[in-house]
């Protein structure tokens, strides 16, 4: 452990050093005093929010029965194996997302998360705050990053992107407060020096560069460090370290020299080339989210896999048509089939994702990540030819912490209020995680029966 770690972090995580990096440790119970372990019934409850660009076909989404014993569409077909751990959650409305005026997947892109409504315009950003940063400013001192915003494509924020809305709405879904958006990560190897090398303040960029110049792993600054900690273990600490460490490991190998050609200008897609990058660069946010919330580096992380608008095309699904354009569907069986098939590819990433949360043990005995998580997934807008911002599409992951029941068809009809507000969800999110009477955007209350 390095000295010039606050104290009562200590209390809580363990730490491996060395030059030009610092490893955050999974808990293990074996390191916490005997009068510490009773509070290990406070197992932190953590948040991803995933951000699917430009709607998803609400056809092969949307179960046709409701409860849990609804049958899974085409669409979720890959998320069968999950089937328990997940909900699936029609009938919310994102009301703020509705622009004034043309620019739909601006409007519900920078509305995704903070529920309120961006002002119209290039150069004045006025929109909200987001849930992620609801629950890093109410509880993010409890680690080292209060959040992380990742992302797949990049860009600049300046200019306008969707018919008057700057592009600053277009490319982020995290807000500090109604105009400071958060930029995102696009690069898994710089999210993974955010991790490890970046977390010294002793490491000059020097140090860095040498370590990548020896092809050095972070983990050889520390092997005795290792080794002396892995003999004050118990079994199944020692298991826990030992597989952990190896995950570190081999994805840092993986990432070592990840450079895709992700900046492009508005409305353009990727450059040439990165296409076939794209589904090795989204398993590496994956894992690196996994790692994140392993080691309580933070417990707050929004995902996007595409900016609002996005022209990716999916080359390696056989589709060479631009994302963005194909969801102007018009009933073209053609398109929708491309769609469906494009929203099964992005299930099955969740798929993945679930699976590796499953397998990351947490705190208490017998419990890992996924229990202790809420994972959200959704998109700008419901169908991409009405660019509506009602029954959106929302997938709802894990129990966090015993707050959710996964595993059903949920639908929220319209009552006498109106339609369900998509902000209840999030504030039902954010209870979950312990901060008590949350409010977000134009929200009521929490959202009941979750």
């Amino acid at each position: 452990m390095r000295a010039n770690q606050p104290t009562k972090r200590f209390a809580r995580r363990a730490f491996l050093g060395g030059s030009a990096a610092v490893i955050g440790l999974p808990f293990l119970a074996s390191l916490a005093p005997r009068t510490a372990r009773a509070q290990l019934a406070g197992t932190p409850v953590r948040h991803i929010y995933i951000f699917l660009p430009n709607g998803l076909d609400m056809a092969t989404f949307r179960p046709t029965t409701t409860g849990a014993n609804y049958v899974t569409p085409p669409m979720l077909l890959p998320l069968e194996p999950h089937k328990n751990d997940f909900s699936v959650i029609t009938g919310l409305e994102n009301a703020s997302g509705w622009p004034d005026g043309p620019g739909d997947h601006a409007a519900g892109t920078s509305a995704f998360m903070s529920c309120a409504h961006a002002f119209k315009s290039e150069t004045t950003i006025r929109s909200g705050i987001s849930a992620d940063q609801v629950a890093a400013q109410a509880l993010g001192d409890q680690t080292r990053l209060p959040s992380l915003q990742l992302g797949i494509e990049g860009g600049l924020g300046s200019g306008n992107c969707d018919n008057g809305y700057s592009c600053t709405y277009a490319r982020n879904i995290s807000w500090a407060n109604p105009s400071t958006p958060l930029p995102k990560i696009t690069n898994p190897a710089q999210a993974f020096n955010q991790l490890f090398e970046g977390f010294d303040p002793a490491a000059s960029a020097a140090d860095i560069a040498r370590r990548q110049l020896y092809e050095a792993s972070v983990l050889d600054h520390s092997i005795g460090q290792v080794a002396s900690l892995s003999s004050k273990l118990g079994q199944s600490d020692r298991i826990k370290l030992d597989q952990y460490l190896s995950g570190v490991r081999q994805l840092e190998r993986r990432l070592t020299g990840f450079a895709p050609a992700l900046q492009c200008a508005p409305g353009q897609p990727p450059a040439a080339g990165s296409e076939a990058s794209f589904p090795t660069h989204v398993q590496a946010m994956n894992d690196l989210m996994v790692l994140a919330l392993s080691c309580d580096a933070t417990r707050y992380i929004s995902l996007m896999f595409g900016n609002a608008s996005s022209s990716r095309t999916f080359q390696f699904l056989g589709i060479n048509g631009g994302h963005h354009d194909i969801s102007h569907h018009r009933n073209n069986p053609i398109n929708i089939a491309q769609l469906e098939l494009i929203g099964r590819w992005e299930m099955e990433q969740l798929a993945y994702l679930l699976a590796r949360l499953k397998e990351a043990p947490d705190r208490a005995e017998g419990e890992t990540l996924l229990d202790n998580s809420a994972i959200f997934v959704s998109s700008d807008v419901s169908d991409g030819s009405r660019h509506n911002h009602d029954d959106l599409p929302v997938i709802l992951a894990g129990r966090a912490g015993g707050a959710f029941t996964p595993g059903r068809h949920i639908n929220y009809p319209e009552n006498n209020l109106g339609k369900e507000r998509l902000a209840n969800l999030f504030v039902s999110m954010l209870n979950a995680a312990g901060v008590a009477g949350a409010t977000l955007g134009d929200s009521t209350g929490p959202l009941v029966d979750l």
